[in-house]
């Protein structure tokens, strides 16, 4: 593939995957933070968010797996759902990961700024 088709595709699968994170994240948050899901659910079984989401990427990250192995094998794919719909599902997740990621930082920063403030006096 040449860099000039892979820029186009690259692209289309951006268009695309967001508009399926667009959709997705509506339907499965169920509220106006993006990562509800992830928080509620570990707060409902005591882990946190990133363990949730882990999870939830794991059956799409199995499924590429036994796509692979198959290929290598030989052997005849069956899958549910196409293996691009698992992929791009996949990199659904991992932006998803990189929010909490984000929040976690953020989250840090300030806890910090407030006890740098608190050592100062302010």
């Amino acid at each position: 593939m040449t860099n000039d088709a892979y820029n186009e595709l690259l692209i289309k699968w951006l268009d695309d995957l967001t508009t399926l994170c667009e959709r997705k994240g509506e339907e499965y948050a169920n509220s106006d933070d993006r990562l509800a899901n992830f928080k509620r659910n570990g707060a409902a079984l005591g882990l946190p968010p990133e363990t949730v989401l882990m999870v939830y990427a794991g059956k799409h990250w199995d499924a590429v797996c036994r796509y692979v192995r198959c290929l290598r094998s030989g052997q005849e794919i069956r899958t549910a759902e196409p293996i691009d719909g698992r992929v791009d599902d996949l990199i659904n997740y991992l932006l998803l990961l990189k929010a909490l990621l984000f929040e976690r930082q953020q989250s840090l920063l300030e806890r910090t700024d407030n006890v740098q403030s608190v050592v100062e006096g302010n």
